[in-house]
Parts: structure tokens; C-alpha cells; sequence
């Protein structure tokens, strides 16, 4: 996964998280091992279907969301890390830091860190 197709992936969330667009969770879901785990900013882990729920009733909850993904490192072919920055109309509203772990073209797991 390289800087465009990460800004791809996030593309989708936002576009599920700020319209509420069906095929986008599925195309940000299917991007994912099903052997995925997800270390939130504050801690929290989250399996693939717990991500799945926890996104399902989230759909048009932040209209003019949009995802910046800026400063990708790629450490190893399978390890990435990058700046993810939330907009909503266009003001900074949350960044993190983010290391992925890919597999066979998937995400395998992610960590997120709080920017302060």
C-alpha cells in the first residue's frame, strides 16, 4: 500500500463517515484481513467485526469529514507509517500518527497515536 492508495482507503471512510455511502464502508471494510486488529488512539482494541459494527451505525454522522494522509514512510514493504489528519470543513478537528501492517495486499493491523 503506497501514499496513493492509502489516501484512497481513508477516501472511503470519509465518504461513509460524512455521506453515509454504502459501497464506501464496504470497499474501507474490504480492504481488511479478516485476522485484523485495530489499537485506537486511546487504547482500545478492536478485531475486524468490531470495527465492522462499531462503523455501521456511524454512516453520515460527520458531514464535510475529510482525511488527509501526509508524510507516508514506508518502513519495510509491509509497514507504513503516516499522518492521518481529520478536516471537517476544512478546520483540524483530530491527527494521529499510524503505523499499518499489511498483508497479502491487506491491512493486518494498525496503530494509532494521538498528535498533540
Amino acid at each position: 500500500m503506497n501514499g496513493n492508495s492509502l489516501t484512497r482507503h481513508h477516501d472511503h471512510l470519509a465518504a461513509w463517515l460524512g455521506d453515509g455511502k454504502a459501497e464506501s464502508l464496504d470497499a474501507f471494510l474490504g480492504a481488511h484481513h479478516e485476522s485484523f486488529a485495530l489499537v485506537t488512539t486511546d487504547g482500545a482494541i478492536l478485531d475486524l467485526e468490531t470495527l465492522r459494527e462499531s462503523l455501521r451505525g456511524a454512516g453520515g454522522s460527520q458531514p464535510g469529514l475529510s482525511i488527509q494522509i501526509e508524510e507516508v514512510t514506508s518502513i519495510t514493504p509491509e509497514v507504513h507509517r503516516f499522518l492521518e489528519r481529520h478536516l471537517v470543513d476544512g478546520s483540524v478537528v483530530d491527527e494521529r500518527v499510524v503505523t499499518a501492517v499489511m498483508q497479502d495486499g491487506l491491512v493486518l493491523s494498525v496503530q494509532e497515536t494521538p498528535r498533540r
